[in-house]
């Protein structure tokens, strides 16, 4: 059996890179009529404490305001509900979560009809900076401080994303259970679509990882019956499926998924994968061929297609883009591997042990280099590089072009890179932003290496 190809998306396999800063506010709500706080003299002092400390830069100013809002209201929590949610952001201002969501919890209660517009933004609001800060946690390598940050701001807000983001650290730092945990409470927090459908992907993931690919089944299944047609998860379902030994319901589902024209490039890389992992390499292949025809730039489904046709026995439409590949991506040692097994299945045994020799006396490889498509005309290139003796230690440029989806050259950039010692990798990342979309890269190999 041929080794199983994995689509998950660059962001979530750089996490890694799958944690997303939250926007840094929030709208305010429209006011309901019916929620009215009495403004007595303690709570107009808090107010006036909270909008003062809001507008001052210096962090020790700020917290002493923060305290004075707090003092206006503290032994003044009764009946009234107003000093209860100033009270709350100006612990939040302090840093007490604990006692700011005890006091909204007691705000709920005294004024539900004031729930949406004040207590629900507060809560928000502190969510927006732990989270936030938990992002910034997780970049510096700080993975205590960023499960902290985003733990607590689960508390403060249920929100998809930190869920899902405190379900990643959970699993990276090996507690599985507390992973299963938040990803549960990812699926049925607030959030978008994408983002429940991680948590769903996630959470079936692990359980089969943890159990049984039987137990993975109920999470597809729960999910499909609000969303029948996401194509994502029908897919991962119907892999799961086979991995049970209920394969003929999974073809079931790659057939009907296959007779389908309404897929975006990236959702017929899932079907493929599915495809592929189920050992149908013909339709494999078709699939990635009909993201080849959305985008046939995109290397991910390049690479795929060749794979797939390559175990299918599709030499002749497989070899010539596993030539192209080897020279649009000169150190990606993937790209020789392919075109040698395709060499091989092909009866060129010579040829495909002169290409691995080749391989193997490059200066410079990449095991990987992606593409990700950051938003707003940011993109973004990952990936791993290793140098042999001759050149470790060395820095080298290499220059990297960008095309839209029609083969027109966007733009280039250079990667500069600090090689690292011999038998060692280091991660890269080059950077390029184009108003017109990017469908893929390719980069020239450096004279003289």
């Amino acid at each position: 059996m041929a080794t199983t190809i994995s689509a998950r998306s660059l962001a979530t396999l750089w996490i890694t890179a799958g944690l997303i800063c939250a926007p840094h506010g929030l709208v305010a709500q429209e006011e309901q009529a019916e929620c009215v706080l009495e403004a007595s003299p303690e709570a107009t002092a808090a107010a006036t404490a909270l909008d003062e400390a809001r507008l001052l830069e210096d962090p020790a100013e700020a917290r002493a305001k923060f305290q004075e809002a707090w003092d206006a209201v503290d032994g003044r929590l009764r009946e009234d509900p107003a000093p209860y949610i100033l009270g709350a952001q100006a612990l939040v201002g302090l840093r007490q979560f604990a006692q700011a969501d005890s006091l909204l919890v007691q705000f709920e209660v005294l004024a539900p009809e004031c729930v949406e517009v004040h207590a629900r933004n507060a809560r928000y609001n502190a969510w927006v900076g732990l989270y936030n800060e938990g992002i910034q946690a997780y970049q510096s390598g700080d993975l205590d401080a960023a499960l902290e940050a985003f733990n607590t701001a689960n508390m403060m807000f249920a929100d998809a994303r930190s869920y899902n983001n405190a379900g990643i650290l959970y699993e990276q730092t090996g507690q599985p259970e507390l992973a299963l945990e938040n990803y549960r409470k990812a699926i049925v927090a607030e959030g978008d679509e994408e983002q429940k459908r991680n948590a769903v992907l996630s959470l079936a993931s692990l359980v089969a990882a943890e159990g049984t690919p039987d137990e993975a089944l109920p999470v597809y299944e729960r999910y499909l019956e609000d969303s029948p047609d996401d194509v994502v998860v029908r897919i991962r379902y119907a892999l799961a499926l086979t991995d049970a030994g209920r394969g003929a319901e999974a073809t079931g589902i790659f057939e009907d998924v296959l007779s389908r024209d309404d897929l975006t490039a990236e959702q017929w890389i899932e079907v493929g994968v599915g495809l592929f992992n189920s050992e149908d390499y013909a339709s494999a292949a078709m699939a990635f061929g009909k993201s080849r025809s959305g985008n046939p730039y995109g290397k991910e489904a390049m690479e795929n297609y060749v794979n797939a046709a390559i175990q299918a026995n599709q030499m002749a439409e497989a070899l010539p883009l596993a030539d192209s590949l080897v020279a649009w991506y000169p150190y990606d040692a993937s790209e020789y591997q392919l075109l040698a097994s395709g060499l091989a299945k092909s009866g060129e045994d010579d040829q495909a042990l002169r290409l691995l020799q080749v391989s193997q006396t490059t200066p410079i490889i990449f095991h990987s280099s992606q593409m990700a498509d950051l938003g707003g005309g940011q993109y973004v290139i990952r990936g791993v590089v290793e140098a042999r003796e001759a050149v470790a230690g060395q820095t080298v440029t290499i220059p990297f072009e960008f095309v839209s989806a029609t083969g027109d050259v966007l733009g280039s950039e250079n990667l500069t890179l600090q090689l690292p010692a011999a038998g060692q990798t280091e991660t890269f990342r080059l950077d390029f932003q184009s108003a017109v979309p990017v469908a893929g890269f390719r980069y020239a190999k450096v004279e003289g290496l």
